[in-house]
């Protein structure tokens, strides 16, 4: 399994443009761009940072934009606030295109503690085959992420989201922190939408004697890496796999670094 690391690891701790040879001195190959504000979805940005991501010999598997900037708007009932926030969609999977990604990564919109009006299944999955059709245009694979305060938050939303849909084009990410802070078992999204997983955010958790969950590194925690990931395997996952983690979750990029040779050891052989 191919081993990557997500720029929005290193979130504020350098621009994304100065992410390339940070992570290249690291031996990582294969990349996830974190594109954090409009301003980096457009082509003269794109194309400066497609050229630093190619002096360094770096490979872009998937983009990530901002989500909360404008993917609940995807799903809006307002029209204008839909085509507006489909102009943005356009822009960012554009600069995917730009920097040669194959994939985007979709948090969609936000459930608000199950009080968010107007993101039925029946409503919102002609939406998904909109959003999915422009995509294609721009040879992009949508891929929507668990993600513990948006719809998808909790397996069963997957798998009957799945079902509607009817549609094998829409894929999903696996996301293990965003699986426990839901309260689910990481596995629990494999048995559901694994045929049609094709990315995977690493980061580790462990639980206190009381309960209480805390995020770890990768390899610090609680997490079977290898276990999950035979699992994903079983279920026909083929897709390379992206440290991910908060950048204040570590200090130096050392810790970074070494988390990502801890991923590539167990997940390297399978």
């Amino acid at each position: 399994m191919n081993v990557g690391i997500s720029t929005a690891s290193i979130f504020n701790k350098a621009m994304v443009e100065d992410t390339p040879p940070l992570l290249s001195a690291m031996g990582c190959r294969t990349i996830e761009v974190f594109l954090n504000t409009f301003s980096e979805y457009r082509p003269d940005f794109v194309r400066l940072l497609r050229e630093r991501i190619d002096d360094a010999g770096l490979f872009v598997y998937s983009v990530h934009p901002m989500s909360n900037q404008f993917e609940a708007q995807l799903f809006s009932i307002h029209p204008r606030q839909k085509a507006d926030a489909f102009s943005v969609y356009r822009e960012a999977l554009n600069a995917g295109r730009l920097l040669g990604a194959t994939h985007y990564v979709m948090h969609g919109s936000p459930h608000l503690g199950g009080t968010a009006k107007n993101l039925e299944l029946e409503r919102i999955t002609p939406i998904f085959r909109e959003l999915l059709d422009v995509a294609a245009e721009y040879g992009i694979t949508l891929c929507l992420e668990n993600v513990s305060w948006c719809f998808f938050h909790a397996p069963a939303f997957g798998a009957a989201l799945k079902e509607r849909l009817g549609d094998h084009r829409l894929k999903f990410v696996l996301d293990i922190k965003q699986a426990v802070r839901s309260g689910e078992d990481p596995f629990a999204f494999v048995e559901a939408v694994g045929e049609d997983l094709e990315n995977w955010h690493l980061c580790d958790y462990a639980f206190d004697p009381s309960g209480k969950l805390s995020l770890k590194m990768p390899g610090q925690g609680q997490c079977d890496f290898r276990a999950l990931g035979q699992a994903m395997i079983a279920k026909g996952y083929r897709g390379p796999t992206f440290v991910e983690v908060y950048s204040d979750m570590f200090t130096g990029l050392d810790e970074l670094n070494a988390s990502y040779k801890t991923m590539q050891t167990i997940l390297s052989t399978l």
